[in-house]
């Protein structure tokens, strides 16, 4: 168990430590395989009007590499922590950034905003 305190430092953690991988050689899509896997897995965006269009655009822009199973598997264990799919998504984008991959950041960025929103908006429509 690794015990990762959330609070307002949680994205920026996570990003630096996406920023680490991927200066290993690991890439956005290997990490995004385990962000997408992680979203089936909770069912976090369940109920969402436009999350599975939302994902399916980052998907078709940035493809899945399931080439590291580790990292996948990495990636889903930090739900155990209370990590969620939102969380990861606006830390890898921040991440990309950092390394220089704008339009990864750009488009996993736009991906998070349109998720958190649809979540929201999503939620204020069922009350």
């Amino acid at each position: 168990m690794m015990n990762i305190k959330l609070d307002q430092h949680t994205p920026d953690s996570l990003a630096s430590l996406f920023v680490l991988l991927m200066e290993e050689g690991i890439t956005p899509n290997q990490i995004l395989s385990g962000i997408i896997c992680l979203a089936n897995d909770t069912k976090e965006l369940e109920g969402t009007i436009v999350s599975a269009d939302c994902i399916n655009f980052l998907l078709a822009t940035i493809p899945v590499d399931n080439s590291a199973p580790g990292v996948t598997d990495f990636v889903i264990s930090l739900n155990r922590e209370g990590v969620t799919t939102l969380m990861l998504f606006d830390a890898l984008g921040f991440a990309c950034y950092v390394i220089g991959l704008f339009d990864n950041a750009s488009l996993i960025r736009l991906t998070y905003q349109r998720l958190q929103a649809d979540k929201i908006i999503s939620q204020m429509l069922r009350d």
